[in-house]
């Protein structure tokens, strides 16, 4: 037989994230995409793990009936690191949380949709496309993907103190190769990133800290429930967990950092802006800061997680401007 000639490389790969109508049921072409702006993504193949039956006491080798795949446990994982524009964010958090205006406010009471059943109408799970990613010269693409994580991150030092921000979603169901192209999409990446060099305040605790590097990510858990064996083995539905948000400042060590680390348990507030980007966590505690011994001068890790005021669950835990 002969080798196939196709090759895959990153550069001829275009990704787009589509709103679905109903869940299982992929995004249409004349449906609404979004172009991503890609700086690097992953995907998982249609590769279920397998479970292997014990050996027999008296035997030294696996016969072939004592391993099963398991397809009813398969899901996939997408990540996606894009540029930090005000537009990206929007429909990432708009995915993650269901707020999709700025600001972008998570809060003790969301999400608004909880339940997500195979068949029924729901606006929150999408369909990511990558374009020209399947195994023969043709489109992948992933149907009613859930956002489990988004983290924004960046740095003094690195990638000319560009924002970067990564959402990582999964699927349970079967992923596609075939075509699938967009009649017409939005660019999210029409616009400069935030920037690091470009932050105006940049206090914890009311204590003005001199960031080299900052990072906050809200995450949550997705499962995938029941598996119809007569359907690829699809989900009947998704189960989701609650939200996590935390985060890590490295900065200067110096008499500000000993202002924040008074650790009594009382919510401290994070303020970061440049005017337009600006994150807003109003409850937050350190969690085990730690000092670096660096030759250009000391630093200080000041890992943190973010809460809600107790009054009310719809106070929020995290408020993002992007515009």
């Amino acid at each position: 037989m002969a080798l196939s000639s196709n090759i895959q490389t990153k550069s001829s790969v275009t990704c787009f994230i589509g709103t679905e109508i109903t869940m299982g049921t992929a995004t249409l072409a004349d449906g609404t995409w979004n172009q991503a702006p890609l700086i690097d993504f992953s995907f998982s193949d249609d590769s279920a793990g397998l479970t292997v039956a014990p050996f027999r006491s008296d035997s030294f080798g696996q016969p072939l009936s004592g391993g099963r795949h398991l397809n009813e446990d398969r899901v996939s994982e997408i990540s996606l690191t894009m540029k930090g524009t005000g537009a990206a964010i929007n429909r990432i958090c708009l995915a993650l949380f269901g707020d999709g205006s700025s600001p972008l406010a998570l809060t003790g009471a969301l999400p608004a949709v909880k339940q997500y059943k195979h068949s029924v109408a729901n606006a929150v799970p999408v369909t990511i496309l990558f374009d020209d990613a399947g195994m023969s010269g043709n489109d992948m693409f992933f149907t009613s993907c859930l956002c489990t994580s988004m983290e924004l991150s960046y740095g003094i030092d690195s990638d000319g103190g560009m924002l970067k921000c990564v959402a990582t979603f999964v699927t349970g169901y079967q992923p596609s190769q075939g075509s699938l192209t967009p009649a017409s999409s939005t660019d999210l990446g029409n616009a400069a990133a935030f920037n690091i060099h470009d932050l105006t305040t940049h206090t914890y605790d009311t204590q003005d800290l001199l960031i080299k590097d900052f990072s906050l990510s809200i995450s949550r858990s997705v499962t995938k429930s029941g598996a119809n064996p007569d359907s690829n083995y699809n989900p009947f539905g998704y189960s989701i967990g609650g939200y996590e948000v935390t985060g890590n400042i490295t900065c200067k060590r110096d008499e500000k950092v000993d202002g924040v680390l008074d650790n009594n348990s009382t919510g401290q507030v994070l303020a970061l802006s440049d005017g337009t980007f600006q994150i807003d966590a109003p409850k937050c505690m350190v969690d085990a800061a730690s000092p670096s011994f660096d030759d250009t001068g000391f630093t200080s890790s000041i890992p943190f997680r973010c809460f809600y005021d107790d009054a009310a669950a719809t106070n929020p835990i995290v408020s993002i401007t992007t515009a």
